[in-house]
């Protein structure tokens, strides 16, 4: 005698052909098999009385428990893990940098040393940005961006789509298998969910058996399908073939179905997300080091400014320590402080600082090394060119200001209003007078033209950004000429 304990039966008729082996469609049998169950359930129900009312005991049967089948709908396809680390590093990125700029923007943490917390920063940015995702993909969200994504998923990250009983769900749209005609991949990865019913206004059916050329398939939409694991991704395929044993599908997703190294992509996808942790990892280390070193030089400077050579020494020196020990083996480090723009802006903060604490020599190599990074930054020129007027060196200011017009040529004013103010330092008033008619002619030739214009307003014009320092340079030296005269 074997007893197994089974969920609580609904229908008694369900257990039926266990005892009488009858069609169910016979309803004189299939009323006699109810009574008779019911009888046995009952008898069992009181000899048993202290087992619990949601369970029986069937004797002399082998009843199973019911297991929940790996076909059980509505079944979630979840994404790869190496994709979701792809996903996940991107929107941490995004969140990351919104920190930055909030930092970047404003001094109310100028009291907060945050030279090792970049990596802190990032480990906490990663839950938010997991949530911020998970919130993307869901119904609400999907419901919210109906008018931009036309109820396709706003992101892909932690679930691809459900198979259900007779259809597929992708964001809040639905397919129902029967009408998948075609599964067509791709050369980019993405398979094709085609129909013909769009084309027939009817399930399609293979014409081919009748001697007829088969109609030809529209597209209902497409999915990346790298995106999930190759288990996932045949069990999606067969799923579909399942319900519906004609759809066809192309070569080259056989091809890829049968193949056996599509573990080994997913692991390098893996691997590849892992790697893109430790360099966001890394941002965040040298992000961080990044904003201390210009807090540093911003505080020097202006101490320097307000003559307090020992504090903005203090702060000069903190700012030199932290460039020369960054993380030793670091790929954003270089990029941050070894080339671009953010590594010219380091150097040319520093500049500003020696500049003001009367260590000008040193400012104008710091100045010539920026330079030689972006040798088209005009502004450096015009920058050493201040600097060099300041110890009276004109000749070489001179030659600073030239090579700024040569980079620019007719695009700005400004390195030329430099020139004018120099010569008038430097010659006089009548020298200044045939430097500007000079400039005055090109500026004519180049950019103004023959005046006047047609059609009337349609004149043409040169924009110039001038900063305080390029006023107060240029404006200083031509006032203090007309004093004189």
């Amino acid at each position: 005698m074997v007893a197994k304990r089974v969920s609580r039966i609904s229908r008694p008729i369900d257990l039926c052909p266990l005892y009488f082996p009858i069609k169910q469609t016979d309803k004189k049998l299939s009323y006699k098999c109810r009574v008779a169950l019911k009888f046995i359930i009952g008898t069992m129900m009181n000899d048993e009385s202290e087992k619990s009312s949601e369970e029986i005991i069937v004797k002399d049967a082998e009843v199973e428990l019911p297991v929940k089948s790996a076909d059980a709908f509505p079944r979630p396809i979840p994404t790869a893990w190496g994709f979701r680390g792809f996903v996940l590093s991107g929107a941490t990125f995004l969140l990351f940098e919104l920190l930055f700029l909030v930092l970047y923007s404003n001094t109310d943490w100028f009291s907060v040393d945050i030279t090792f917390l970049g990596i802190p920063a990032v480990i906490l940015v990663l839950p938010f940005a997991h949530q911020f995702l998970r919130s993307l993909e869901s119904p609400f969200f999907i419901q919210i961006a109906m008018p931009l994504k036309n109820g396709l998923p706003f992101v892909i990250y932690w679930n691809w789509l459900t198979l259900n009983d007779t259809n597929l769900t992708f964001g809040a749209r639905k397919v129902a298998y029967s009408v998948i005609d075609e599964l067509r991949l791709t050369a980019w990865g993405n398979i094709h969910l085609r129909t013909r019913a769009l084309r027939l206004g009817h399930l399609g059916e293979l014409q081919e058996e009748r001697g007829k050329k088969p109609e030809p398939t529209e597209l209902i939409f497409r999915l990346p399908l790298g995106v999930v694991a190759p288990k996932d991704q045949k069990s999606f395929v067969e799923t579909i073939k399942k319900a519906n044993p004609n759809v066809l599908i192309n070569k080259r997703l056989q091809k890829r179905l049968s193949a056996n190294d599509l573990s080994g992509s997913q692991m390098v996808s893996l691997l590849g997300s892992i790697i893109m942790l430790f360099v966001l990892l890394d941002l965040g280390q040298s992000t961080f080091t990044y904003l201390e070193i210009l807090k540093a030089y911003y505080r020097a400077d202006v101490d320097a400014r307000e003559s307090k050579v020992e504090s903005a020494t203090a702060y000069l020196t903190r700012a030199d320590k932290l460039l020369n020990e960054s993380l030793p083996i670091s790929w954003i480090k270089y990029k941050v402080f070894k080339e671009g723009n953010a590594a010219i802006g380091v150097i040319l903060a520093r500049a500003d600082v020696l500049f003001h604490l009367k260590r000008t020599d040193e400012a104008i190599t710091e100045c010539r090394r920026a330079l030689v990074m972006n040798p088209k930054a005009f502004r450096i020129n015009l920058e050493i060119a201040r600097m060099l007027a300041s110890q009276n060196k004109l000749d070489e200011a001179i030659k600073e200001i030239q090579e700024a017009i040569d980079v620019k040529k007719t695009d700005t004013f400004l390195p030329r209003s430099y020139m004018l103010a120099v010569e008038t330092e430097k010659s006089g008033n009548a020298a200044t007078q045939n430097l500007f008619e000079t400039y005055l002619k090109d500026f004519d030739e180049e950019v103004f033209r023959d005046e006047p214009v047609w059609p009337p307003g349609g004149e043409r014009m040169i924009h110039d950004v001038w900063f305080r320092r390029d006023l107060t340079f240029v404006y200083e030296r031509l006032l203090r000429i007309l004093k004189r005269s």
